[in-house]
């Protein structure tokens, strides 16, 4: 018999950002599947049980990691029928069932005793508008389609039916720019997907001035003759990426809050270092004007990447703070070019980076390849390749990835606190 510790580590953690009209995260679609082991499981529609997913939340350390952030939850009968399901924490967690043309009376009076205990719900809608929705309507808190041809019909008809309610609607599967600005017409609140991080490129599009400021700092302490002083000189120039640097160091410092401030950028680089303040100047090349930290998905995705990408070179290799330093910096590029809306070959062509950065950004070759590639198949919530790609690592599996990404959420919301 299969101990629940034994399940927990079979248990594969997918996530998908939710934002609002202002483009800032509220919250997580997690994904909990059984691992490849039980390869029977995967082909089926069925979820991973109550018990292994309140487990892995628990364990995991997942309701602290996501603060004041909502976590979505696919839910079946079964899983809500099962006590264990409120050993979730109800201000956290939303509930999500899936439509069904009748709901079973033991399923809505459970719904019905979960809502009197705080819980709340999402109804993902995939069938005819108002079939069967009268039952659910005054415990819904949000109601998702995903986006397909038939998007603007259904909501057109889903909304109505929901008129004069609190119901909040998600467009799911939101995949491109177009995408989003489609839904954002339809009236749609929140917005789940990746839209945001696929790169838009613009043949022949120049650097803003700002932008050439910032890379032209990175590359005078990037290389391997840092030229600090010219640094400390060219920051003089750059008031407002000087004001960003600060608040963003001031934020988190080096993996938890500093003993004091940074006022300075001769300050910053004797407090955080060469390589620490490098991250950081990197970081900001996502950064908008006039966009608070928690406004931005793509600064916080690169963040949550590199973070990850940190902690997972950590594990494996505890000794190699150079690699450990590196990853965060090949995890946070890769990104790069969806916020610049150039293809990575120019990127490299712009930015100096590290040999090994270079080769795994440009071809996933290399330790930090590897890693890189792992975190991109974790990120695409591709779990057979997560697997795979684990298999090789005997001191990491899906559990132990799971564990890292919370405490990797957790990094970002001190980000988002300090940056608002």
């Amino acid at each position: 018999m299969t101990t629940e510790a034994e399940q927990l580590q079979e248990v594969f953690i997918g996530r998908q950002p939710v934002l609002d009209r202002q483009q800032a995260t509220v919250g997580y679609e997690l994904l909990f599947r059984p691992g490849p082991q039980n390869r029977a499981d995967i082909d089926s529609p069925t979820r991973a049980t109550a018990d292994v997913v309140c487990s892995a939340f628990a364990e995991l350390g997942l309701s602290a990691a996501l603060t004041s952030q909502q976590a979505f939850i696919n839910v079946g009968e079964d899983f809500l029928l099962d006590d264990a399901v409120e050993l979730l924490p109800p201000q956290q967690v939303v509930l999500e069932i899936e439509s069904v043309h009748d709901f079973s009376a033991p399923f809505l009076r459970r719904c019905r005793e979960l809502g009197g205990k705080g819980y709340s719900f999402c109804l993902h809608w995939s069938g005819e508008a108002g079939e069967g929705l009268a039952p659910l309507l005054d415990m819904l808190s949000y109601a998702k389609i995903d986006a397909n041809p038939a998007m603007p019909a259904t909501f057109k008809a889903l909304s109505t039916a929901l008129r004069g309610s609190r119901v909040r609607m998600i467009a799911g599967r939101v995949e491109t720019a177009e995408d989003w600005q489609h839904c954002a017409k339809l009236g749609f609140d929140l917005f789940q997907g990746y839209y945001f991080a696929r790169p838009v490129v613009i043949e022949g599009r120049k650097l803003d001035p700002s932008t050439q400021g910032l890379i032209a700092i990175i590359n005078l302490l990037g290389g391997e003759d840092a030229d600090l002083a010219a640094a400390e000189a060219a920051f003089k120039g750059e008031p407002a990426l000087l004001a960003n640097l600060l608040r963003l160091t001031n934020s988190v410092g080096i993996g938890g809050a500093l003993s004091s401030r940074i006022t300075s950028v001769r300050n910053a680089i004797a407090v955080l270092g060469q390589r620490q303040l490098l991250r950081w100047l990197q970081l900001l090349l996502f950064s908008r004007p006039g966009t608070p930290i928690g406004r931005n998905p793509l600064m916080l995705l690169a963040a949550l990447r590199g973070r990850l990408m940190e902690l997972v070179a950590e594990k494996l290799h505890p000794t190699r703070r150079d690699l450990q330093d590196l990853a965060f910096i090949a995890g946070l590029m890769s990104l790069i070019p969806a916020a610049l809306g150039m293809p990575m070959t120019e990127v490299l062509a712009h930015i100096a980076v590290a040999p090994d950065a270079r080769r795994a950004l440009s071809r996933r070759e290399g330790e930090l390849g590897q890693l890189l590639e792992l975190i991109e198949r974790y990120d695409d919530n591709d779990m057979n390749a997560t697997a795979g790609l684990l298999g090789r690592r005997g001191n990491l599996n899906l559990s132990s990835l799971g564990a890292l990404l919370a405490e990797a959420i957790a990094w970002v919301q001190q980000l988002t606190a300090g940056g608002e």
